[in-house]
């Protein structure tokens, strides 16, 4: 099982359209076989940053995350909309244990 944490500070002109992109992503990426969670969260006092937390079976189910058709279109599309660089940092989850995480 692994653990994606992604931080993103948006531009201020853009949030609305970064908020319908990403929601649809992480409708659709909740439909994939292998996806437990994925939750787009935003800062409760900055609302132009946001966090996207990420639970996969696999690291193979994460990678084809990457390749499918919401991904790829999200990918290309939110770039422009940041105002400083992102970060993902990768997590192995210890409780509750993997094993009991339900999609």
């Amino acid at each position: 099982m692994i653990v994606t944490v992604s931080s993103y500070k948006i531009l201020p002109e853009r949030i609305q359209e970064f908020l319908e992109i990403s929601s649809e992503l992480s409708r659709e990426s909740l439909k994939e076989n292998g996806v437990l969670r994925f939750d787009l969260l935003q800062n409760d006092g900055d609302e132009g940053r946001f966090l996207i937390i990420e639970a996969y079976e696999s690291e193979s189910k994460r990678k084809s995350h990457l390749e499918t058709p919401h991904f790829v279109n999200w990918r290309r599309t939110v770039p422009e909309m940041f105002s400083q660089g992102t970060t993902t940092v990768y997590y192995k989850p210890l409780s509750p244990k993997p094993e009991d995480w339900k999609k």
